[in-house]
């Protein structure tokens, strides 16, 4: 049997798409090929109830991101004495932090597989942290040596290599994209009903949808800019952001401002994965004009319950995608509103989109750990066969 090791920055209660990546990476691995811990920071409200091992260290909070932990698992001795008893066969590190930097230093000493997924376009989280283009450079610099150390390098899209290659990354380099944990669904009334009840929606207006953290990175200026036009015009509509984070309250505000109160609803965080997808076989919608993400879990989850997602033309989260299984805007918000006036105009061809989309945006995640464990015991058989370097 073999022991995985995954290892994040993030893993719930926080909740982000790297986060989910990991916990499904955990789960099917744990069910189906082995034993898998998962190594992240300590959170004061973590519970832990998985069946796969969570191992955490010591953490402190994120200032400007309250949700988020800075780990510092070099300064927990108790952390490094239990992680040395795991017989790791594999570790797989989903960034390029602490947590990352601690599953490269028991590689290492082990002679094991070291395997990292590139997952966010860094240089703009740097750019709104450092504000010094030396500095963004000199931070970018040390990310790509970290995925120089690794064994192999997985990217989720061809898009997000393209964007690790940018950064200065000349290695090897393998396609291993993610999956989605919402099966299938269809919609019903019954369905519509709930969120409409839950959520206090106009039933007959059509509903736009936004699932994610609540950051200007993800375009979301943008997005209430379009919905106020959309308002202009005279249409009626329904909106949902769901997520949080630290732009919440300043969207809150913008709302407040533009008058659209009565349209749109901020949830907070839903952790009830069913009530995710009521919400999306409600939505006429799915509005993602995010330039940030890679790639992103939830027009997978969209696409399972027949939603189509409205993309920016050339964004990574847009790659592979027509006018056959997806919306295509242009990155301004006269482009976005143009389209969703369009979505509400033609219902019946969203739905057609939206339908197309479960057949070729759809991946489960069984399928993608799967795929992810083929290739794992195809690095640790190459391993096998080279010399193992003692760590110095």
């Amino acid at each position: 049997m073999i022991n995985f090791g995954q290892f994040n920055e993030s893993f719930p209660p926080i909740i982000d798409g790297v986060a989910n990546v990991v916990k499904n990476y955990a789960y099917w691995l744990n069910k189906k090929y082995g034993r898998c811990y998962v190594i992240t920071p300590k959170h004061p409200d973590a519970t832990d109830d998985y069946d796969s091992i969570v191992l955490r260290y010591l953490s402190m909070k994120v200032p400007t991101r309250g949700e988020y932990r800075f780990g510092l698992p070099m300064m927990d001795p108790a952390f490094w004495k239990e992680l040395k008893k795991i017989p790791f066969g594999l570790v797989h590190a989903h960034s390029p932090f602490g947590s990352g930097i601690a599953a490269r230093s028991i590689a290492k000493k082990r002679g094991i597989p070291f395997v990292t997924t590139f997952h966010s376009k860094y240089r703009d989280d740097f750019k709104a942290a450092l504000k010094s283009d030396i500095m963004v450079d000199a931070a970018l610099a040390k990310i790509i040596s970290f995925y120089e150390s690794a064994d192999e390098v997985w990217a989720v899209n061809e898009a997000s290599l393209e964007t690790l290659r940018e950064y200065g990354y000349r290695g090897r380099a393998f396609i291993m994209e993610n999956g989605c944990d919402i099966e299938m669904r269809y919609r019903s009334k019954k369905t519509d009903d709930e969120v409409n009840r839950e959520f206090a929606l106009v039933p007959e207006a059509p509903l736009f949808a936004y699932i994610g953290q609540h950051v200007w990175q993800k375009n979301l200026m943008v997005v209430i800019e379009a919905l106020k036009i959309l308002r202009d015009r005279g249409y009626r509509y329904n909106m949902i952001f769901v997520g949080g984070g630290p732009k919440k309250s300043d969207m809150e505000k913008m709302i407040r401002a533009y008058g659209l109160d009565e349209s749109v609803t901020f949830t907070g965080w839903i952790h009830d994965r069913d009530m995710i997808a009521k919400i999306y076989l409600r939505s006429n919608a799915l509005l993602f004009p995010s330039m940030y993400d890679t790639s992103s879990l939830i027009p997978r989850e969209a696409a399972a319950c027949g939603c189509p997602t409205v993309f920016v033309k050339g964004a990574s989260t847009a790659q592979g995608i027509t006018e056959e299984d997806g919306f295509l805007v242009e990155n301004n918000r006269e482009s976005l509103a143009d389209v969703a006036a369009y979505i509400i105009n033609n219902p019946q061809k969203a739905s057609i989109v939206g339908e197309n989309a479960r057949n070729t945006i759809y991946r489960s995640w069984e399928n993608a750990v799967d795929m992810a464990y083929e290739r794992y015991l195809h690095l640790i058989a190459i391993k096998k066969q080279a010399p193992i370097k003692q760590a110095k």
